[in-house]
């Protein structure tokens, strides 16, 4: 997850004080494959950004986050 987190750091410009989070989460609702994959970004004093991808994380490759993270993050 590491590596991920690095291509999201690279792809957004973030610096070392914004706190990336990736995570493997179970998706129990109708439809949603078994596992998913949440990006999170935090920045210090900022809003928190939120993008999920409807795949296990070790599926994901740098181009899914590249085309992930030109949309609007969830909620904005």
């Amino acid at each position: 997850m590491s590596a991920l987190k690095q291509t999201v750091r690279h792809l957004l410009g973030l610096d070392d004080d914004t706190a990336v989070v990736i995570q493997q989460l179970a998706c129990a609702e109708p439809g949603c494959p078994p596992l998913e994959t949440v990006i999170a970004v935090l920045p210090p004093g900022g809003p928190a950004r939120r993008w999920t991808l409807h795949r296990p994380v070790e599926q994901v490759t740098d181009d899914d986050v590249r085309t992930l993270l030109a949309t609007a993050p969830e909620g904005a």
